[in-house]
């Protein structure tokens, strides 16, 4: 992919969250905008998120004193609870500069700016040395990129020899193609969306280690069956301070995905690789 087609990609994302909508997703995911792995399908989405957040800073073999590199930070909330439970330092990048505010002002609130940094950065092109880190960490954001192999690429190229590339992304099925895959991934604002086999093949091309590969694919019925939940409990409130376009595409896009979940189309994958 060339240059200008990650530009356009980005100019996409920029629009969609540089926007009210960034408030209003930070507040129907409870300020992780992350899947959660669900012990319970009573439990709360806190719960089953920082369940997932624990099972991969474990696979990552975070400490006090890592460095990780964040890609596609979102509004902090992995950061600041990398940096709170593990003590790692974490440099957190995301094109969004809405979500970047509210992240910068979270951590403060938080007491962990000593810990976490955030800048503007696209993951396609990391603006960091190589060698530079002990983890890079993407979680649910692949699929808004152009380019994968590039992004992976550019995560072997930070890490050291040694370290540890954590990966998490939302899969679409082989099985949805045609208008169908068109309609999906148009209203998701997510082009180019894989399967886990296209992660598997691309990964088996890259020189790294698998040490755990996960299919977590049942866990996304329960996650928007959350965020759904989540945002009728604040719809009225938003179409108040943001207007019912907003309130109403978020609608559309959760419904989606939670139908998309239940007839097995939409999925959660889940790897740990050593460089």
């Amino acid at each position: 992919m060339g240059e200008r087609e990650i530009q356009d990609a980005a100019a996409r994302y920029r629009a969609t969250y540089d926007t009210a909508l960034s408030e209003l997703l930070s507040r129907v995911w409870g300020g992780n905008l992350h899947m959660g792995l669900f012990q319970d399908p009573h439990e709360p989405l806190l719960d089953a998120q920082i369940r997932a957040k624990r099972h991969m800073a474990d696979a990552a073999g975070l400490s006090a004193g890592r460095e990780v590199i964040e890609a596609a930070c979102g509004v902090g909330g992995t950061a600041r609870f990398l940096a709170k439970n593990y003590g790692a330092k974490v440099h957190a990048t995301n094109i969004a500069e809405t979500q970047l505010a509210e992240a910068r002002e979270l951590t403060e609130k938080a007491g962990l700016s000593h810990l976490v940094d955030f800048r503007y950065a696209d993951y396609h092109k990391l603006p960091f040395d190589a060698a530079s880190c002990d983890v890079w960490w993407c979680q649910e954001a692949l699929l808004y990129s152009i380019d994968k192999r590039r992004v992976l690429e550019e995560a072997i190229r930070v890490v050291r020899a040694g370290g540890r590339l954590i990966m998490s992304d939302l899969l679409l099925a082989e099985s949805v193609a045609g208008a169908e895959r068109e309609r999906f991934t148009t209203t998701m604002k997510a082009p180019n969306m894989w399967s886990i086999e296209r992660w598997d093949a691309l990964i088996a091309q890259l020189p790294l280690k698998i040490i755990e590969r996960r299919d977590w694919a049942p866990q996304t019925i329960l996650t928007f069956q959350n965020v759904l939940a989540n945002l009728n409990r604040v719809a009225e409130e938003f179409i108040r301070r943001v207007g019912p376009e907003i309130v109403e595409g978020t609608f559309e896009r959760v419904t989606i995905q939670h139908e998309a979940a239940k007839a097995g189309k939409l999925g959660w994958c889940f790897y740990a690789l050593q460089r």
